[in-house]
């Protein structure tokens, strides 16, 4: 166990998560608990930029991440940081290999998000099949127009990833009656707990499925994995829902197909810009958008911050939770707390 010495100030956490802005619970007790001094940006409860996020950073030896951007400029910068620990399992926010090389771990939160994420995935499939959305603007603007909407039963879902918020997903859409098809590169047969589902080629899902959803994670490999010659192997209005990150979309090509009627719907999370200001995805009708929440209901908001503050402490401890570690098995040798020993 780290043990500080006299006269030693406490190390500073920076809690850069939005959600938590000068916020009491579960997770500031762990930190507080331990000795460590929480502070929180002077900017107040928003995403902070790049520009703002360096000059917070001075002194700081963690901190509790949304989506600010961690570039190698700025890690550089930061002398004293020791520890990221993002708020979710996305770190596409972080150079993890300038991270790495400046002997900063960088930490998620797994398990702790995906059913949250499931259930969004589905009430974005559910609103744009039903066509909530334009069925409560008509009834609250006086009119009472009754249209058939799109069944769920019977048609074939297709899960591009297949980790553990595709398998949530997939879950519920069985319950639904549905015809699950996943695609996953990691994946040589389906875990034991889909045996319902068929892993198929990323060609054959999209020539098969009525209904897509994006699972996989921001790399090199998927971005604008959903682009003008992917949409083309779709369906014939096909849907497709994606709370996963919003650079798998050419967001100008979906609103192409959305407006031509490729794509008869699409429920979207997440965007390549955040917010999606100018986005060509804001002028067309047949879309129920949110602001990258799908992983924030209540309950997994705070199992969230709670590991999120947990991964801090443990490793100001001398503890090494390596499943929460991204950069885990470059650093485990080398890495110490040592701004504070």
């Amino acid at each position: 166990m780290t043990i500080a010495m006299p006269n030693q100030s406490p190390a500073v956490v920076l809690v850069c998560q939005p959600l938590l802005y000068q916020k009491s619970g579960t997770w500031r007790n762990i930190l507080e608990s331990a000795g460590l001094d929480v502070r929180f940006p002077g900017s107040g409860g928003k995403v902070l930029t790049g520009e703002q996020l360096q000059p917070e950073l001075d002194g700081v030896a963690a901190t509790i991440a949304s989506t600010e951007p961690y570039t190698a400029s700025i890690l550089t910068s930061a002398q004293n940081l020791r520890v990221i620990s993002r708020t979710g399992v996305g770190f596409d926010s972080i150079d993890t290999v300038a991270a790495t090389a400046r002997g900063v771990v960088v930490a998620c939160t797994p398990g702790t998000n995906h059913e949250a994420v499931a259930e969004h995935a589905f009430a974005l499939l559910l609103a744009v099949a039903k066509r909530i959305v334009p069925n409560h603007a008509d009834v609250a603007g006086g009119g009472f127009h009754r249209q058939p909407s799109r069944a769920l039963r019977g048609k074939t879902l297709g899960l591009i990833g297949f980790g553990r918020i595709g398998r949530s997903v997939a879950r519920r859409a069985i319950a639904f009656q549905m015809k699950v098809l996943a695609h996953d590169p990691f994946l040589a047969a389906p875990p034991d707990d889909a045996r319902e589902v068929e892993l198929v080629t990323f060609e054959e899902l999209l020539a098969r499925s009525d209904i897509i959803s994006l699972h996989a994670a921001a790399t090199e490999g998927t971005s604008r994995l959903i682009r003008r010659e992917t949409l083309a192997q779709m369906k014939q209005g096909a849907v497709l829902i994606n709370t996963a990150r919003g650079t798998l979309v050419d967001e100008p090509a979906l609103a192409e197909a959305l407006q031509s009627g490729k794509v008869a719907a699409a429920g979207l999370d997440v965007f390549e810009n955040e917010p999606p200001n100018g986005s060509p995805l804001l002028s067309v009708p047949n879309v129920v958008l949110s602001p990258h929440l799908a992983g924030i209901d209540e309950q997994a908001f705070e199992d969230m911050a709670t590991m999120a503050a947990q991964t801090i402490v443990d490793l100001h401890q001398g503890r090494w939770p390596a499943e929460r570690l991204v950069n885990a098995g470059q650093l485990r040798q080398q890495w110490r707390w040592n701004s504070v020993t």
